[in-house]
């Protein structure tokens, strides 16, 4: 029966949206490992079924699909809380198939929250938002209030699901925090070309290609970087926490890490190829909110995580 999200359990029912991607399995693994039960909603485009953990009940379909609402509704049946990771992330792909991306991105976060709205014993929804909505910032460090200028098509259309997500909390009243996660990384079941294939995977997968890293640009552009385990702890945080409902929340290392800094930890020869027009020079999170009402704060460092990938 533990594999039955139907069955109530003591500490309750989530379902996972994007369950067998990279952050959505490990929050699966860690959910089941504290006692929940777990219903997993994938379409597999991007991520893998061997990633989705053998005790949570799986479910394939496409969220963004004109006939999600109705195989929705008897899955959130006695779900009590729902974590929204489900997207195509990948940024030139959603820049080349822009109505794909916005069925699956924007229409599936709709087609669940109207979803949200008919079930209404919905503890908490915690969407899983991206750093991409802030484009390129004025400042060094950001913050939740500083002005979202996303500058790709999947940026505009995480803020989009934002967007939504905001109305739908304030007229439906659909208790919901946003988490916008800067660069997660820190596993082998991190894909290099899949969903969030940030710097580390991509040099991960230019070492074991050509044993050369490619770097665009002089290397000095900045980004922040939040190791998997500590992104999923700040999720279920975010589920437990009875003081965040409509908040904003940046989850990230909190400190800015060189391109160049981390290429030293690969190793090997590096190429460098003109700078690409869309890249944002700097961003790193200001996490003080999250310090602060969620009680979050990263555990595993930077130069411990990426050893820890890098030798698994």
């Amino acid at each position: 029966m533990k594999n039955n999200p139907s069955t109530k359990f003591r500490t309750g029912n989530v379902l996972v949206t994007g369950g067998a991607g990279f952050i959505g399995s490990h929050l699966v693994d860690e959910l089941i490992k504290l006692g929940y039960g777990v219903a997993v909603v994938d379409d597999l485009s991007t991520g893998k079924i061997e990633n989705i953990n053998s005790k949570a009940k799986f479910i394939k379909f496409d969220l963004g699909s004109k006939l999600a609402g109705e195989k929705l509704q008897p899955i959130l049946k006695n779900i009590d809380h729902v974590f929204h990771l489900a997207a195509i992330p990948r940024i030139q792909y959603c820049l080349e198939h822009s109505n794909t991306c916005h069925s699956a991105n924007v229409n599936g976060a709709l087609n669940l929250l109207n979803s949200c709205v008919k079930n209404k014993h919905i503890k908490k929804f915690i969407h899983i938002s991206s750093c991409m909505v802030y484009g390129a910032s004025d400042v060094l460090t950001v913050s939740e209030d500083n002005p979202v200028k996303p500058k790709t098509i999947y940026g505009v259309q995480k803020h989009m699901q934002e967007l939504y997500l905001d109305l739908f909390t304030r007229y439906f009243n659909i208790p919901s925090v946003v988490l916008r996660y800067f660069g997660v990384y820190g596993t082998k079941r991190h894909s290099e070309s899949g969903s969030y294939p940030n710097v580390t995977a991509a040099f991960s997968r230019d070492k074991r290609i050509k044993n050369k890293l490619t770097i665009y640009g002089d290397g000095e552009q900045s980004r922040d970087f939040v190791h998997v385990f500590d992104a999923v702890r700040a999720a279920i945080m975010a589920m437990r926490s009875g003081f965040c409902k409509g908040e904003v929340f940046n989850i990230g290392g909190g400190e800015p890490i060189t391109i160049n800094q981390i290429a030293t930890y690969y190793k090997c020869p590096i190429e460098y190829k003109k700078a690409r027009v869309d890249d944002v020079r700097h961003c790193t999170a200001d996490i003080t909110k999250a310090k602060k009402l969620l009680k979050w704060q990263p555990k595993i460092s930077f130069e411990k995580g990426i050893k820890g990938y890098l030798n698994e």
